[in-house]
């Protein structure tokens, strides 16, 4: 029988096209970002070589997971084909994802030292992890799962997952030009909306072979098990329309705000300004804080607390009451006659946003050619461990890049916080950028399940209309005290 094994495969398989549906790594620490670039640093808006751009659309998804394989499908073939199933081996386990939709974020410089920016953005993030499971094609029965993770015991395992929108206004201002440096600092505050969230824990779950000779097998020994979700699900009726669910759903939610900061040093060049003009630079260090603030909701009628404790929970049990479960309230029954203890959970419960820094430094090579690296260090480990928050994957990226205001080819090397290795690629032409995290989604049909893709829609001012010809020359970054002029090339 394969009813254990659907279990387990199954609900991965929704999870990951759920989550396909905040990261546009190739052009971090690009001058020539532009509004995209208020996402990475909101100082970063202001040494641009154009006095306005707008990005009416753009969308990012990315996903990392060794959890789950995805065979027979790669980012040029039919999606009809894949085949997803769960990986097999002894290993720790995995899901990350996060993606966003940006609308109409717009940059303008007021003048040639200060910037805004504002737009709206939806963007979810989602991880999952358990500490160690053995999981073999051979395993047919719950029991078969239990006798080969005896060596995994106790079972740990955790899941954070929410989704909101966001308007957004950021303000960025020079702070020193002294001619061979600048010093940009901005702030981006946020008015979100937490559309939905959700959450699961699994702690010290344990078990041990059964020593009546009666009852062969196993025995669960103890654990508990948490789980939350936010009320606006439980409004969602089948019978009613697309347009009445959506509309129920988004008045049971809650509105909050939240933040970025950021500086940018530059040390600017008289040498080798090629197309940059009067914004080439030697080097950009940017250093920013992202996504200072959290998502508050209300607990859904269906969450729960659940405690081991029960006699005589066997395997054969658990198999029969969990093999058939259908929905939330089903699964909720089955729990409930297994738990020593099972008890509701309600009132409200916040979710942090993914608080990071980000260290970033662009360095010019040569003519138009750029080497970026990012480092990306997460806060809330530290001062919210007790709390539930979400995770950025990213950990660490190389991007060489060739680029102009018109043309562009990336080659980011990222690290994530699972030690994944991807080679992503991207292109500019004109407004369009198109990239993805990892180059093997294309030209592998059993890697899509690391990596993902992003692109931008972004409008720019013409030649005519640029910073360099839209502001006087004496009022162009590095024209401060000590500057000294040199030659257009």
């Amino acid at each position: 029988m394969h009813s254990f094994k659907h279990f387990l495969v199954v609900p991965l398989s929704l999870f990951l096209n759920i989550v396909l549906a905040q990261n546009y790594q190739a052009i971090h620490g690009s001058s020539y970002a532009g509004s995209l670039g208020v996402g990475s640093n909101p100082a970063s808006i202001v040494h641009v070589p154009y006095a306005w751009d707008i990005t009416p659309f753009s969308v990012q998804f990315k996903q990392a997971t060794n959890a789950v394989k995805i065979d027979k499908f790669s980012l040029l073939s039919s999606p009809s084909a894949a085949e997803v199933s769960a990986a097999t081996g002894n290993k720790k386990r995995f899901v990350y994802a996060n993606q966003d939709i940006r609308l109409l974020n717009t940059r303008i410089n007021l003048n040639a030292k200060t910037a805004i920016a504002f737009g709206a953005n939806i963007r979810n993030y989602v991880y999952a992890n358990v500490s160690g499971a053995n999981w073999q094609d051979t395993i047919q029965y719950f029991r078969d799962f239990l006798k080969i993770n005896v060596g995994n015991l106790p079972f740990n395992g955790q899941s954070v997952g929410s989704t909101w929108g966001e308007v957004y206004a950021s303000y960025a201002h020079t702070i020193i030009d002294d001619g061979d440096k600048l010093l940009n600092a901005g702030i981006t505050l946020k008015v979100t909306r937490a559309l939905a969230g959700g959450y699961a824990k699994a702690q010290s779950v344990n078990y041990s072979a059964s020593t009546d000779v009666n009852t062969p097998g196993y025995m669960l020994l103890n654990g508990n098990l948490v789980y939350g979700y936010s009320s606006n699900f439980d409004n969602i009726k089948s019978g009613n329309s697309f347009k009445a669910n959506r509309n129920i759903f988004l008045q049971k939610t809650y509105s909050g705000i939240s933040a970025d900061f950021g500086v940018e040093y530059i040390l600017l060049t008289n040498e080798d300004k090629e197309e940059g003009g009067e914004f080439a630079y030697e080097t950009k260090l940017g250093v920013s804080m992202l996504d200072v603030g959290m998502n508050k909701f209300r607990y859904g009628s269906q969450s729960r607390l659940a405690l081991a404790g029960k006699t005589g929970i066997t395997d054969t049990l658990l198999q029969d009451k969990f093999s058939s479960v259908t929905s939330f309230s089903s699964f909720n029954d089955s729990l409930a006659g297994i738990a020593g203890s099972f008890t509701n959970v309600s009132g409200p419960f916040h979710i942090y946003q993914p608080a990071r820094v980000v260290i970033n430094v662009d360095q010019h090579v040569l003519h138009n050619i750029f080497i970026n690296a990012e480092l990306i260090i997460p806060i809330l480990p530290v001062v919210a461990k007790n709390s539930l928050y979400l995770k950025d994957m990213n950990l660490l990226a190389i991007t060489p890049r060739w680029e102009l205001k018109a043309l562009g080819a990336y080659l980011p090397v990222l690290v994530n916080n699972q030690k994944q290795v991807w080679v992503g690629g991207a292109i500019k032409a004109g407004p369009i950028l198109l990239g993805t995290h990892n180059l093997a989604n294309i030209f592998a049909k059993n890697k899509t399940q690391n990596g993902g893709l992003y692109l931008a829609l972004t409008i720019r001012p013409g030649k005519k209309y640029d910073r360099q010809g839209h502001y006087p020359k004496d009022k162009l970054p590095g024209k401060g005290k000590g500057s000294v002029e040199c030659p257009k090339f």
